[in-house]
């Protein structure tokens, strides 16, 4: 890597520190610190210990699904969430193709996508308004969706102009969570 994609990176890392912090005490705080600390570990394991990235992300994924949901629902259904842990360990340490990997990223992702939306939803149907913070997450983890699919199958594009787009485009969402809550006012549209 080259001393641009270093400071990019690293200003990236830095920036995903913030959100948990803005976002404490606040029901989406636990998802926004996964967030946080997901590249410093991916950065760990990848530089010290020599760990591929999907055997990671796939675990990062899951704790980041887990968090989105809320500690009634986590203890109503336990057994469920500690079978999933399981399978998500056994599978993050068997040795396998990536390509499994990534779909079983990019479905976990596609499941944060769904738990947003319903949250989205269930805001618009409880209090009358349009919280546009959700519209702004859910966009934020379809980037991330796709950066897999990216994976999976290849576009015709230049990687490293593809890395930088998507690092500054994911660097300035991470300024927008910085700056916004979940109940802040200016991104709430009343219906009624």
């Amino acid at each position: 890597m080259n001393f641009s994609e270093n400071i990019l990176i690293y200003s990236s890392i830095f920036v995903w520190l913030l959100p948990p912090v803005r976002q404490y005490k606040n029901f989406l705080f636990r998802y926004f610190l996964i967030l946080g600390i997901a590249d410093i570990l991916v950065l760990f394991f990848n530089k010290i210990l020599l760990t591929p990235f999907p055997d990671l992300y796939i675990t990062i994924s899951f704790i980041s699904f887990v968090a989105l949901q809320k500690n009634e629902y986590l203890k109503k259904r336990k057994v469920v969430f500690i079978y999933l842990s399981i399978i998500i360990i056994v599978l993050s340490f068997i040795r396998i193709e990536k390509y499994p990997y990534l779909i079983s990223i990019a479905f976990l992702h596609l499941m944060i996508i769904f738990r947003i939306l319903y949250l989205f939803v269930m805001v618009v149907a409880e209090k009358q308004a349009i919280n546009f913070f959700y519209l702004a997450l859910a966009f934020y983890e379809f980037t991330v969706l796709l950066k897999f699919f990216n994976y999976l199958f290849p576009l015709n594009v230049d990687a490293r102009t593809y890395f930088y787009i998507t690092t500054i485009f994911e660097l300035l969402v991470g300024v927008f969570f910085t700056t916004f809550r979940e109940d802040s006012p200016k991104l709430v549209y009343k219906l009624k």
